[in-house]
């Protein structure tokens, strides 16, 4: 067993120990390093394109601000495993708003709303986040 496995195999054991405020804020720090990583990988998805059309610096920096609720809708549907009515269905969430957060036209979504959409997007992408938090258990190990 790998030592990131295994410092993973720990953390479930010991999570169920820890009092109520240092849970909340293991997973306000968890969930801050996987934003940061989802957003890493999102913007990745358009360096090429940036290079290809050859945006200025003020271009650049407006598609640099990822609205990661609208990543996440979008990646979701380029799985094809739902379709927006479909996340709509399973989030409980009109459909009107999704279109809305996917068109860029609402990026202001209540906590609720966008931990539906988290919760979802980790089922569907389970190896993301695996590979996710493999990275930031290595970070950790290392420092």
């Amino acid at each position: 067993m790998s030592k990131t496995d295994l410092l993973r195999c720990l953390f479930r054991q010991h999570n169920n120990k820890l009092p109520r405020t240092q849970k909340l804020l293991l997973e306000i720090k968890l969930l801050t390093h996987i934003c940061q990583e989802l957003i890493e990988i999102f913007e990745s998805r358009y360096k090429g394109y940036q290079r290809l059309v050859k945006f200025d610096n003020k271009q650049e920096e407006n598609m640099a601000s990822v609205k990661l609720m609208q990543e996440m809708i979008k990646d979701i549907l380029s799985t094809n495993e739902y379709s927006l009515a479909g996340i709509a269905a399973y989030t409980h969430i009109p459909e009107e708003v999704l279109s809305d957060v996917v068109s860029g036209m609402n990026a202001d979504l209540t906590f609720e709303t966008s931990k539906k959409i988290f919760e979802l997007h980790i089922s569907i992408r389970r190896n993301m986040y695996d590979e996710i938090m493999r990275k930031i258990i290595a970070e950790f190990i290392r420092s």
